[in-house]
């Protein structure tokens, strides 16, 4: 380990709760970038040695033999999602960020928060909902400083804590992975396509409008829709398919993000029709690969999209079957391409890092 003072505890928990998904991105291009980046800080992955995903198994790939990374390996407790594991007194002093709203078991450690979003406030109910909004409070409370992935939800989360300070929240914006770029950075063309396909990305709860995609897809004969992620299709949702676009979809349950970023490259556009995000990583890794976005111009989107895609005021199938029409004119969509990829330039991981080790020392500070 590196002889610097500077202590960081990364609670890596998302990794046992979620098997894929955005903050799961989140916290391994976090922590695999600041171990790169910022040799200075004694890094300590805590790490359920039973129930790692795909991005946990490839944190600990990345960071192994790192000088100032070790690795904490625990089993989880009964409450453990709720609490940290037990640490020694080795730990005290240490600054403490989690990936998902756990607190530290020492009182002396300076805590660090990510706020995401408030999806679960505004769509969730029941005794799973109360739990989380409930540990989400102990976390922001709790923490010296709290970093929020957008403006959108500083805002929020300004408006439902006011008792914050709003100069404790820190917007740090995120990044495209590297493995998403255009076509031509590989030098050669995406292999051509039986049908021309749009996107769906990503989890198909009622916010995400996966209905309003389907419906908008029926009126544009001739494409398909491509389904990426969010586990697999209920009965429901089979049914709907069946009957409104019957052999024009495909399900790609969990694919590599090599397999994504082909998809993206190859795709007429993404459709992006969330009402709500914390900050929507599919319309970033979409303009990185060349992809053009149609998305709503709600919550976080604008703040990612900028100018580079076609924002909809409103939830109406026909405009959204108006736009998959309008990025197939060759004009109108190479201008989006080209504006989608000078827009994903702006979002790096480097800038996302440097941005939260700020908020790290200013903790520290404290």
């Amino acid at each position: 380990m590196s002889s610097s003072n500077k202590h960081l505890l990364l609670d890596s928990t998302i990794f046992d709760l979620q098997p894929d998904g955005g903050i799961s991105r989140y916290w391994f291009e976090l922590a695999s970038n600041l171990a790169r980046r910022h040799q200075d800080w004694n890094i300590t992955l805590l790490a359920d040695r039973l129930t790692p995903n795909k991005f946990g198994r490839k944190l600990l790939h990345v960071t192994q033999g790192a000088p100032n990374v070790r690795v904490h390996h625990y089993t989880p407790r009964q409450i453990g999602r709720l609490y940290g594991p037990r640490l020694t007194d080795e730990y005290k002093h240490y600054v403490w960020h989690s990936s998902y709203y756990r607190v530290p078991t020492r009182p002396n450690l300076t805590a660090v928060c990510t706020v995401y979003d408030f999806i679960y406030e505004r769509y969730a109910s029941g005794l799973q909902a109360r739990l989380h909004t409930w540990k989400k409070r102990k976390a922001i409370f709790g923490a010296a400083e709290i970093v929020c992935i957008s403006e959108a939800t500083k805002r929020e989360l300004c408006a439902l804590y006011p008792d914050i300070p709003a100069g404790k929240c820190h917007v740090t914006l995120l990044g495209p992975s590297a493995s998403f770029f255009p076509a031509a950075a590989r030098g050669q063309a995406v292999a051509p396509q039986t049908s021309p396909y749009v996107l769906f990305v990503g989890s198909r709860g009622a916010y995400k409008n996966f209905r309003l995609a389907v419906l908008a897809l029926e009126a544009v004969p001739d494409h398909e829709l491509y389904i990426v992620g969010g586990g697999r299709l209920s009965k429901a949702e089979t049914d709907m398919l069946s009957s409104r676009l019957p052999n024009r979809y495909r399900v790609f349950e969990v694919p590599s993000d090599e397999v994504l970023r082909d998809l993206y490259q190859g795709a007429v556009a993404l459709a992006y029709l969330s009402r709500c995000e914390g900050f929507g990583f599919p319309p970033l890794e979409a303009m990185a690969c060349g992809c053009p976005v149609i998305a709503m111009n709600a919550s976080s989107i604008p703040e990612v999209v900028g100018d580079a895609a076609i924002l909809l005021s409103g939830e109406d199938a026909l405009a959204v079957s108006a736009a998959i029409r309008a990025v197939a004119e060759p004009e109108r969509r190479r201008a989006l391409i080209d504006k989608g990829i000078e827009r994903a330039a702006l979002f790096s991981w480097d800038k996302t890092v440097d941005e939260t080790v700020a908020v790290y020392e200013r903790a520290l500070s404290r």
